[in-house]
């Protein structure tokens, strides 16, 4: 599902970057990164691409979103239950971490702003199976062969709970 951003859209999720790293001071030092190598330039453009996929997904399903608010991984990203993972690769896989909920559903953004892509969505727990197992990383990889389409979440039996 092809989704767009307007211009003051993006700005907006460029400030709220900035904001998130003046407010918590969370660098690309910060232990759950694994690419530190990034400028500081290079890391709020990330983090704004990663506010905008959570945006895009917001604006998928007519829910409310507040570009600004600080969820780290205590509320939802979206929804009631919805954990939005981005990257900027096409065929990028969806990555789920140790520290994430086991009963919210991950959704897997694609692109760049101004246009993102919605790949699909899979329950954690059921992307933490083995088989997902990263080799190197204490992490799930998970293709998106092996995801639902986004336009199945919200008649699954996740969807009423997620949304």
């Amino acid at each position: 599902m092809k989704m767009t951003l307007t211009h003051a859209e993006q700005m907006v999720c460029m400030l709220s970057a900035i904001k998130w790293e003046t407010d918590t001071g969370k660098t690309m030092s910060n232990p759950q990164r694994y690419q530190k190598d990034l400028s500081t330039y290079e890391y709020l453009v990330e983090t704004a691409e990663a506010i905008g996929s959570e945006w895009v997904v917001a604006k998928y399903f007519d829910l409310p979103f507040d570009p600004y608010q600080q969820k780290f991984k205590g509320t939802a990203d979206v929804g009631n239950a919805i954990e939005v993972r981005w990257t900027k690769y096409v065929a990028g896989q969806l990555i789920v971490h140790e520290y994430d909920r086991p009963n919210d559903i991950a959704v897997l953004v694609t692109g760049q702003a101004p246009h993102y892509f919605i790949a699909g969505w899979i329950p954690i727990a059921m992307a933490q199976r083995p088989k997902y197992r990263h080799s190197k990383q204490p992490n799930w990889w998970v293709t998106q062969i092996n995801l639902q389409p986004i336009e199945n979440l919200r008649k699954s039996n996740y969807g009423q709970s997620a949304i």
